[in-house]
């Protein structure tokens, strides 16, 4: 007999197995999104924290940049002025985290990023010392702040506008409007002046650039405090402090808002937009929700930048919080991030002025918006919200207004484009490859529930089923064992023939005669 201990331990091991794996099956989401959480939560010594601190996706970039090819007309308000999209300027991008600091109290990290720019000739369409002409930003720029000068301090500024400032233009090399920068005698006037007596002309670097001091340095992307998700999961990512501050610098009214890039808040919500913090724009930036797609065998959702996305607050009641003195003025396509740029009346839109107001192509000659290659467009994997790939497309356009800068009294008042960066990113094959490991371990997992449940009900069941059986059996064979002992009564066969079975014996009876046969 199989003792009841046994039966005991086997029954009571079926029933938890049984239990655990209906409860794994009934509650597989929950789990699965506990164990996303547990591993992608930013903490010291972490795989995702490696993979955070020292991204392996390399970002592959495209600089375009603007040459302004008849600008000896600008005093002609009947010619449009003339750009040529100048470019490939090819470069990788290899990005690092420096200084990084946790804050357990309010579960955060600080963090300066530092990126390093290489130039790649042979993907590139010119050279670095390509020469470009450019309007005189400087100049607009100092203009700009004039506005909000005294008296005093804006005859000063003029006295030398005077005498530096009576160029149109700038001709500088490609080299030396991305990265390099340049000096000019503007500059180094305002560093001669005692700091602070006239701020306007307190510069922050030494040198001029589109991308400048950008390569290599940490000052451009400041200072980033982000959440790491440990108290609160859906803030994973989410930029907390910008340069020590709260707000955005494009409006002190706006709060900080949007993911830094590396995480988004999950799962990913069909038809909902994610959003970004760019430092180049000070500013949240939103993508709006497209669809879905395969990337490379994963499931993803498809993000691409709208005409939404670009509004002024009239046309987008959610850029109203970054509207400025002349945001009624500004059709939708452009955002104002002069106050990214110390004033300068800078503008960032799509490439060539993509899906904004018709308005700005038609004023300037050389724009060709084009679709494929001036849209922006994000995928990513809704249940991790890991970045698959990117194509992040922006341009820089300056304003330059006659009413305002004396230097080009006699202009129209126009968005000039100065520069365009295309930034291509995609997930590397290793990473990709932990991402196809989570639709399969979902199916083993269910599969191991069923399984589990199937095997738990055996285990319970099995002994006692057993038990049963043979207990029923026992009974059967001693009801069959009480009919052959007792003497049966004689019956007649149709041929007239009695047979009885005896436990010692077998008699026949024939017509006339008896037969015994020994057993």
């Amino acid at each position: 007999m199989i003792g009841k201990e046994r039966i005991l331990r086997t029954s009571v091991a079926g029933l938890m197995l049984a239990t655990c794996s209906l409860f794994s099956l009934i509650y597989m989401q929950r789990i699965e999104k506990w164990v996303l959480e547990w591993f992608m939560v930013l903490r010291p010594g972490s795989f995702i924290y490696d993979l955070w601190q020292s991204p392996t996706i390399q970002t592959d970039m495209d600089l375009y940049i603007f040459n302004w090819t008849n600008s000896e007309d600008v005093s002609n308000t009947s010619i449009k002025p003339r750009f040529e999209e100048l470019g490939p300027y090819h470069f990788t991008e290899k990005m690092q985290k420096l200084n990084v600091q946790w804050h357990d109290e309010n579960s955060t990290v600080s963090y300066m990023r530092k990126s390093r720019f290489d130039f790649v000739p042979e993907k590139s369409a010119g050279l670095p010392t390509d020469p470009v002409v450019a309007p005189n930003l400087i100049i607009v720029g100092l203009y700009q702040k004039m506005l909000r000068l005294n008296p005093f301090f804006r005859s000063v500024i003029v006295m030398a506008l005077n005498v530096y400032g009576k160029e149109t233009t700038i001709v500088q090399t490609a080299g030396e409007w991305m990265f390099d920068g340049f000096d000019t005698p503007l500059i180094k006037m305002g560093k001669a002046l005692p700091p602070g007596l006239v701020p306007e002309m307190d510069f922050a670097y030494d040198k001029v650039g589109y991308a400048y001091p950008r390569n290599g340095s940490t000052e451009i992307y400041g200072h980033h405090n982000v959440y790491t998700g440990r108290d609160n999961f859906e803030k994973l990512g989410q930029i907390a402090r910008w340069r020590y501050n709260n707000v955005s610098e494009a409006s002190p009214r706006c709060k900080l808002k949007g993911s830094t890039g590396e995480f988004h808040p999950t799962p990913l919500v069909k038809g909902k937009p994610i959003s970004y913090f760019l430092p180049d724009l000070c500013r949240e930036f939103q993508i709006d929700y497209f669809g879905t797609t395969t990337f490379r065998g994963v499931d993803a959702f498809v993000y691409k930048g709208s005409a939404r996305n670009m509004a002024n607050g009239t046309d987008n009641p959610d850029n109203s919080c970054y509207c400025q003195d002349n945001c009624q003025e500004v059709r939708s396509g452009l955002l104002n991030i002069s106050s990214c740029l110390y004033g300068a009346p800078v503008f960032a839109s799509y490439p060539h002025f993509y899906l904004a107001d018709p308005y700005y192509v038609e004023q300037v000659e050389g724009m060709k918006p084009d679709k494929d290659r001036h849209e922006m467009v994000v995928i990513l994997e809704p249940k991790t919200g890991m970045l698959l790939e990117m194509k992040a497309r922006l341009m820089a356009a300056l304003l330059v207004e006659p009413k305002t800068q004396p230097l080009y009294r006699n202009a129209r008042k126009t968005f000039f484009p100065l520069i365009w960066a295309d930034y291509r990113v995609q997930i590397t094959d290793d990473l990709l490859f932990y991402l196809k490991l989570i639709p399969i371990a979902e199916w083993a997992g269910k599969v191991c529930g069923v399984l589990g449940v199937v095997l738990g009900v055996v285990m319970l069941f099995y002994y006692p089923y057993q038990w049963i059986w043979k207990k029923r059996y026992m009974q059967r064979i001693e009801i069959n064992t009480l009919d052959v002992t007792r003497t049966p009564e004689s019956t007649k066969s149709s041929g007239g023939v009695e047979e009885s079975s005896l436990l010692m014996g077998l008699t026949y009876t024939g017509a006339k005669e008896d037969v015994r046969y020994p057993c």
